[in-house]
């Protein structure tokens, strides 16, 4: 397995670009690979030009790395969930104007956090990240947890209309011949190991698989080698954060309760040769704490290999 960084851990705001200087940093600490993201439909547009695009993939490959992925961020792609046919097919437009770019930049997987029904409503702005009251970023004290739902919520018409939206998109990454590493947070439609395998079910396509998010898996009480053994060759790609197990789900790679060794175990029985990818960001001193994990998880592989 190699070992890799997404940008988001060296940039500020988060997610935005430019990331030349976070490529940088990431090829410096000696990483074998690196993550690009899409944060919105402009920076895809306007961000990722042809020179541009070039001038990344020099940049890549003189630190000796390679794009483990491309990522389009979740809200440049919400409208995969409309009733509105048009604006369903706007997204998927967008949806391959982001394959084109991770063609370009020479990834052969693309990248998108799942949605969520955009009438459901939080006290932060990242549905995902509403998970107990005192969760960061509430503004105000609720005793209770609670997400706003419209009356009789069709639960059930939403699952089908993605499904109908991520089978188009798989019927792109065919025509492009670039995998879709679909990613599950906390409160989406597809979030859960077993939600990734039920949609599975129904698109079945060597080009559909998951990116393996460890810390998102663990907030929602996935012991992580059984879900790994359940999704086996459908992981294209992995994150990796530590977490407390409580409400902080950002540590540094070590730090918290998760089982590392475990969990690169699970990987290696099961076949996986891809990447593990830093993804820390806002840490205040990410120099030092994107090191210490880099340092961590490959005593880790060491440790794992000798024990073969």
């Amino acid at each position: 397995m190699k070992v890799g960084a997404a940008v988001g851990c060296f940039t500020h705001p988060h997610y935005e670009p430019p990331y030349e200087e976070a490529v940088k940093t990431i090829g410096e600490l000696g990483f074998d690979g690196i993550e690009l993201i899409a944060y919105t439909a402009e920076d895809l547009n306007e961000y990722y030009t042809d020179e541009r695009c070039r001038e990344l993939d020099r940049m890549i490959k003189g630190y000796n790395m390679e794009l483990s992925e491309f990522i389009l961020y979740a809200h440049a792609v919400e409208d995969l969930l409309d009733n509105d046919d048009k604006k369903r097919d706007r997204a998927l437009d967008f949806f391959e104007r982001g394959l084109e770019t991770a063609a370009k930049l020479g990834t052969d997987t693309i990248n998108v956090v799942s949605n969520w029904p955009k009438e459901l409503r939080a006290p932060v702005p990242y549905l995902p990240s509403s998970i107990h009251p005192y969760a960061p970023g509430f503004e105000l004290f609720e005793p209770k947890h609670m997400i706003e739902m419209p009356p009789n919520f069709d639960a059930g018409g939403v699952w089908e209309r993605y499904v109908e939206s991520l089978s188009k998109a798989v019927e792109l990454c065919e025509k492009y011949k670039i995998r879709f590493a679909l990613e599950g947070h906390a409160n989406v439609v597809i979030g859960t190991t077993d939600g990734m395998l039920r949609a599975f079910d129904r698109i079945s396509s060597p080009y559909f698989g998951t990116n393996f998010d460890a810390a998102w898996q663990s907030m929602q009480r996935e012991y992580l080698p059984w879900s790994v053994y359940k999704l086996r060759e459908k992981i294209f790609h992995v994150h990796l954060r530590d977490t407390d197990g409580l409400l902080c789900y950002s540590y540094p790679v070590g730090l918290g309760i998760i089982d590392w060794n475990g969990f690169v175990r699970a990987l290696k029985e099961t076949g996986y040769q891809g990447f593990l990818s830093m993804e820390l960001g806002g840490l205040k001193r990410p120099e030092k704490y994107v090191k210490d994990s880099l340092e961590y998880i490959r005593r880790i592989l060491k440790e794992e290999e000798a024990d073969e």
